[in-house]
């Protein structure tokens, strides 16, 4: 199954991938994102102001790739330029999880739904294992390959061995009284997880129906979406209320499910 993705090119929020065949794909926080002609993924440093902070940034994410090395849950790197500070990147056709499911969501399985949420709890699971926090886990950071396998993504402004992170989550995928001004944790990629795997049973962003700013007040004040009637509800509010101690626990959750089917 393919889809058809948007095509958004606002230059900070987020990296987009298109299915376009080269050129300009998207772009991030950090950088430009192209297709080569070869049809690689090309991503590279903003120029000007940005630039510093960008390569920082991009290089960080190219320490990241290297620690973690080669897995089917993360995106494939094909080489660093040092000089230039441009990543080249296996390219992903069926774009971002978040656009996927958006264009896609009536025909999509439930069996479909709960392997992309244990593969995005085992990717996640990868990631900590190698002492790094995302510090982003969102859908849109998740990406899908020409068999919908799902790979985790954006290592740009995530935090290796403890490192300053350059990146948050936005409002619904953030914990309570998030401050970017402290370390993130282990915690706040799973409650990221937590609302990412909301999104993919559902179909829909926690609190849909909300403003950013009436979401952070509802989690301060620990309200959530009610997922008392939704599949898997109980490992999402865990993820929400701190309950949840490692994403191996969310993938154990996920795999005992499939073994009772």
């Amino acid at each position: 199954m393919r889809a058809k993705t948007s095509h958004d090119t606002n230059p900070v929020v987020e990296i987009k991938y298109s299915r376009s065949k080269q050129g300009y794909i998207g772009s991030g926080a950090s950088g430009i994102v192209n297709r080569a002609p070869n049809g690689d993924v090309i991503k590279s440093p903003w120029p000007g102001s940005r630039n510093a902070e960008a390569r920082r940034d991009i290089t960080t994410e190219s320490l990241i790739y290297e620690r973690l090395g080669q897995h089917p849950r993360l995106i494939q790197t094909l080489g660093f330029d040092p000089e230039s500070c441009v990543l080249t990147m296996e390219y992903m056709p069926n774009g971002t999880l978040k656009d996927f499911l958006a264009a896609n969501n009536e025909a999509i399985s439930t069996a479909q739904r709960l392997r992309w949420a244990r593969d995005a709890a085992e990717g996640l699971q990868v990631v900590h294992d190698a002492k790094i926090i995302h510090c982003d886990v969102e859908p849109k950071n998740f990406l899908l390959d020409e068999d919908l396998a799902l790979k985790i993504s954006d290592f740009s402004g995530s935090s290796l061995e403890g490192s300053r992170a350059s990146a948050c989550a936005g409002r619904r995928y953030s914990r309570p009284g998030f401050d970017f001004h402290r370390q993130q944790t282990v915690s706040d990629d799973l409650f990221g997880l937590g609302s990412t795997i909301y999104f993919i049973i559902t179909g829909q962003i926690p609190f849909e129906e909300l403003p950013s700013d009436e979401v952070e007040k509802s989690y301060k004040d620990q309200i959530y979406p009610d997922v008392s009637g939704i599949n898997c509800g109980s490992i999402i509010r865990q993820c929400w209320d701190s309950e949840i101690t490692s994403a191996q626990e969310v993938y154990d959750y996920f795999r005992d499910m499939e073994y009772k089917e």
